[in-house]
């Protein structure tokens, strides 16, 4: 058992991906630095979570990051992750010829309609693309606004939405929150295929934690970093339980969402620029409502069901192996559905399904996600909003408080892609060798 009483040379907050990057970075130099990291949940992993309780052991889920993406040899997961038949490497998550997407009246709509959308939709993507650099940033809805309203059908006007629609998925934002200028700079240059672990993301990665024995406590919350004393420059933290630790130096790599929500207290405060950053880098939602049934109703070659709604667009995954559709919903169609019971929200969902499928059956179970009111999260994962750039995550990345305050997370990953789990896991890599490079200097 780890006490509170010792002196560590550093402290990580948070023991999601960015904070085991950073621990095992330590580990990997064999390092002699005395560390440790106070985690807030009872688990490890952050936004990684898979589900083995709500539908079995042999149906798990992914409550938050389900992808690992750009899975390729210089990917810092590509020497933990031991290759298995059961798990599936696409260069997409989306196939459409494995997707049959439906109308308001549960009708399908054919390919070829599809393929014209998509057609108007890469237009739409070429306009962003060629939106010019010295002009004011506007967001995504406002470049293509007047091209969008062009449109005469009204079928092909859901159609393209629903294209668009992708995009707010993927940023976890509405379009009209969403930089068009600094529009897939989080992307990193990197093409590269997308892994998917059929046990679950979040069980993988416990898998590593647990494999490496990473110094850990959990409930742990932390409520105060005081950096005031200049005598022996030591760097004080204290929990919500009582506890108090000292260490020299402290990195931070807790959720944007929480740095927005001042969850800790810095004292002295996070400077002006610092804070600037915080508020101005866009925080997304992505939320999912899981369904099971007693009997899989929809095609098993399936790999997405797509619905269009007179409210909003519904993405389902499909999990035949566990009769489970999985919907995906983000921006503000995400955070109007948190006000609904889960009660509220499955009826609304079998009645949209049940239009296209009429003899299906009520779902036996469910599960439904609210990021937003996780207190350690408090959202899912950042994107660029209306006028921010590399400038504002290399503010988010840069060290505070005379160098002994660093920073991590899938926000601050500025030389790479952001927003994802390699993100943060980078980020941590990154933090860990600058301060050792400093411990090695004094």
């Amino acid at each position: 058992m780890l006490t509170s009483n010792c002196l560590f040379d550093l402290i990580i907050i948070g023991c999601g991906a960015a904070g085991i990057g950073a621990a095992l970075q330590l580990q990997k130099c064999q390092s002699t630095t005395r560390f440790i990291i106070l985690e807030a949940r009872n688990r490890a992993g952050g936004r990684m979570f898979t589900d083995t309780q709500t539908f079995g052991a042999k149906a798990p889920v992914d409550l938050g990051a389900r992808w690992l993406h750009h899975y390729h040899p210089d990917n810092p997961f590509y020497t933990y992750y031991s290759p298995s038949d059961k798990d599936r490497i696409d260069n997409n998550t989306y196939d459409r010829l494995k997707t049959n997407t439906f109308d308001t009246d549960g009708k399908l709509i054919p390919l070829n309609l599809i393929d014209e959308a998509e057609i108007i939709f890469e237009q739409y993507c070429t306009i962003i693309e060629k939106y010019p650099s010295d002009k004011e940033d506007i967001s995504i809805f406002d470049v293509i606004r007047d091209e969008y309203a062009k449109i005469e059908n009204e079928k092909m006007r859901r159609l393209v939405g629903m294209c668009l629609a992708s995009i707010e998925d993927h940023e976890g934002a509405n379009l009209t929150e969403i930089s068009t200028k600094s529009y897939e700079i989080g992307e990193g240059n990197i093409d590269a295929p997308i892994l998917t672990i059929s046990d679950g993301l979040g069980s993988f990665i416990k898998q590593i934690v647990d494999q490496n024995n990473l110094p850990i406590e959990f409930n742990t919350i932390v409520t105060q970093i005081d950096i005031s004393n200049q005598s022996n420059r030591l760097i004080h933290i204290s929990t919500l339980n009582g506890h108090h630790y000292s260490c020299k130096y402290v990195l931070i790599t807790i959720p944007l969402g929480c740095l927005k929500a001042h969850s800790i207290v810095f004292m002295p405060s996070i400077p002006d620029w610092k804070i600037t950053a915080i508020d101005k880098m866009g925080f997304g939602l992505l939320n999912k409502v899981f369904l099971q049934f007693s009997s899989i109703f929809w095609d098993e070659k399936l790999q997405n069901i797509d619905v269009i709604t007179n409210h909003y667009y519904q993405f389902y995954v499909c999990i035949p192996e566990a009769r489970i559709l999985v919907l995906y919903i983000a921006g503000s169609h995400a955070r109007d559905l948190e006000q609904q019971s889960d009660e509220e929200i499955v009826k609304t969902l079998v009645i949209s399904l049940r239009r296209i499928y009429p003899l299906m059956t009520d779902p036996i179970k469910w599960l439904v996600t609210r990021w937003t009111y996780d207190p350690y999260s408090c959202g899912s994962y950042s994107y660029f909003a209306v006028g921010t750039d590399l400038e504002t995550v290399k503010d988010l990345a840069r060290e505070s408080h005379d160098g002994r305050v660093h920073w991590a997370g899938e926000h601050t990953n500025y030389s790479g892609s952001i927003g994802y789990v390699d993100s943060a896991f980078e980020s941590g890599q990154r933090e860990a060798l600058r301060i050792l490079e400093k411990l090695e200097q004094s």
